[in-house]
């Protein structure tokens, strides 16, 4: 009789790189006796590997990786988000983190559950052929899914083929970009083999020949990144460079991000999955339609545009997911622990205006506040996604009509920085935590519902990546073609710029709008692309916050209207830490003591 480990209670990589612990387990045998039980430990995989990027599978345990990369505030001076911002990331854990914003042994735990149903679902004698290859499709690419993020996140990392029994070799080093890489596709090629093109309707969130090609696309993408793509690393890791840097910059790893996703657009097409665009405007022009069409895309579950989300329903409000995402009145448990997480005036002046154009917000060292006039005419003007992402402060949200707890007077709370009689106050903050507004993105036509499924793949990323490695390959009407799909989707004229410099800079803000918020997207691409500016605003120095004095009435009452706003201006609430050593995350010092693993230069 076997017996398989219980992975619940201890989370470090000695999982694989040392011998088993065996303490509480049960039988294995049990496990992979009926069909059911087989289906509950995969779904324990899904469950467990698919939160990464997200509250509850990132080391921090509160807010979001938006509080890292200009997004959103720090937070409160309890959450992992303020430590960071403040002191950079650390060997050590914080706030539920075993080092830096991440969790790194949580891998190895979730990677053995996988390998646990890939190796014993033969055993099942209740499951069809069919069924059996399916899951075990499942179980690669769930592990590929892994690895893809520890990729980014770390670099090289020690590469494990199967789950370990007490009596294996159990020790390993970190692997080579290139091995990485390569382990990946392997991963992932053989998922595909295994897995359905699509699945039915009961069963969306499972893992696809799609999602399996969306992991090879994202992985080649970052492959292709300055970040790895270069003859040096950010910093010098003498004879252990390659676990961070390829060691040359090839033009050809774009080609090969360009051939994953163009699978990935064929893919799509074959089965229906289709970037959100109901406008019937045609091709190059602004869509109509587009706050219902991005609001749908990006917050109603299993939508045509979604490769794979992360399945998820608990509507008692408790889940991490729930209480660092819903900013309503309607998420009541620990309500107020994301009001220090207001957005940034860096992340607002990302959006364009309804036509395209730059929106003239005030500016740090401005002579004088501008009007409450200037506030309302700028966020009427503020193009489409924007609305579906923030309930601007004094506002109603316009992702919920009608409902009164998605009103500025329903909303249970502040909401932005504002108060009566400061005007004296410019041009100091009143607010260093509350911003311009909060967050109603994922939340379009929800109502009251608590929860929401994470898209982890949506068809719009795909586009993006196209446009971002046609551009570098140098190939500017299909980097436009892929781009303007997106753009134009979201309600805005073509872009038609031509340079490589300039297309790379407005590909890269359309991908921090678009995909804000969504599983850390900003926090990793703005590492990846090693931004000029990333130590100047983005993961790194000034965080601006918009400042609102309301007028001195007595007939002005809390929560603040917007026609309550007399003038308004931004101001730096607190710079952000930055250091090179933080493009990639660190490994936890308790790994690197049992010398299994090297650290990460700079840490």
């Amino acid at each position: 009789m076997t017996a398989v480990l219980i992975l619940g209670s201890a989370t470090s990589c000695s999982y694989f790189l040392e011998k088993p612990d065996t303490t509480g387990t049960v039988d294995q045998d049990a496990v992979f006796s009926t069909a059911k039980n087989a289906k509950s430990a995969l779904m324990t995989c899904y469950r467990d590997a698919l939160r990464h990027g997200w509250p509850g599978g990132i080391g921090i345990g509160h807010s979001t990786l938006g509080a890292l990369c200009g997004e959103l505030g720090r937070g409160y001076s309890w959450h992992g988000s303020y430590t960071i911002t403040q002191q950079g990331l650390s060997v050590n854990g914080i706030d539920g983190s075993d080092a830096g914003a991440e969790n790194y042994g949580n891998n190895w735990r979730i990677i053995r559950e996988c390998y646990i149903v890939y190796e014993n679902v033969d055993k099942v004698t209740d499951l069809t052929d069919a069924e059996k290859q399916n899951m075990k499709g499942e179980a690669l690419a769930l592990i590929a899914y892994r690895y893809m993020g520890m990729f980014y996140r770390y670099g090289g990392v020690p590469i494990v083929r199967k789950s370990f029994e007490a009596s294996d070799d159990l020790t390993a080093g970190r692997a080579t970009l290139q091995e990485m890489v390569d382990f990946i596709m392997e991963l992932c090629d053989e998922a595909i083999g295994l897995l359905p093109e699509k699945w039915n309707a009961a069963n969306t969130g499972r893992m696809s020949k799609g999602a399996a090609l969306a992991i090879k696309a994202r992985t080649l993408q970052f492959a292709a990144r300055p970040l790895f793509n270069s003859d040096r690393p950010y910093l010098d890791n003498g004879a252990d460079n390659d676990l961070i840097c390829f060691g040359n910059a090839s033009v050809e790893r774009w080609k090969a991000a360009i051939d994953a996703n163009e699978a990935v657009l064929s893919w799509a097409a074959a089965n229906g999955v289709v970037l959100i665009n109901t406008g019937d405007a045609g091709v190059g022009e602004p869509n109509p339609h587009a706050f219902d069409d991005y609001g749908r895309a990006t917050s109603e579950p299993s939508n045509e545009e979604l490769i794979l989300a992360y399945k998820f329903n608990d509507n008692g409000g408790t889940d991490a997911l729930v209480n660092f995402i819903n900013c309503s009145n309607y998420q009541t448990y620990n309500h107020f622990d994301t009001a220090e997480s207001g957005i940034l005036t860096n992340h607002l002046e990302k959006y364009w205006d309804k036509d395209g154009n730059d929106i003239d917000w005030p500016k740090v060292g401005d002579a004088a506040p501008k009007s409450g006039a200037d506030w309302r005419a700028n966020v009427a003007k503020t193009e489409p996604r924007a609305h579906a992402d923030i309930k601007f402060g004094g506002f109603d949200s316009d992702n919920n009509p009608g409902n009164y707890n998605w009103t500025n007077a329903g909303w249970g709370r502040g909401g932005y920085s504002a108060d009566k009689n400061k005007k004296d106050v410019f041009p100091n903050a009143i607010s260093g935590g509350r911003g311009i507004g909060e967050r109603t993105k994922f939340y379009y036509h929800a109502g009251s519902r608590l929860w929401f499924e994470p898209p982890l793949f949506r068809l719009a990323e795909t586009y993006l990546y196209l446009a971002e490695a046609y551009n570098e390959y140098g190939n500017t009407a299909k980097a436009l073609e892929n781009l303007n799909m997106v753009h134009n989707r979201a309600g805005l004229p073509k872009i038609t710029e031509t340079d490589q410099a300039k297309l790379r800079a407005i590909i890269q803000r359309e991908c921090a709008v678009e995909l804000f918020q969504e599983g850390g997207h900003r926090y990793y691409d703005a590492k990846h692309w090693k931004l000029a500016d990333i130590a100047d605003g983005v993961c790194g120095g000034p965080m601006r916050m918009l400042q609102f004095n309301i007028k001195n009435d007595n007939s002005v009452v809390w929560p603040y209207p917007a026609e309550a706003v007399e003038d308004y201006w931004d101001s730096v609430v607190y710079e952000a830490f930055w250091s090179d050593a933080m493009y990639l995350e660190p490994f936890p010092q308790t790994e690197v003591n049992k010398k299994t693993i090297t650290q990460n230069p700079g840490y």
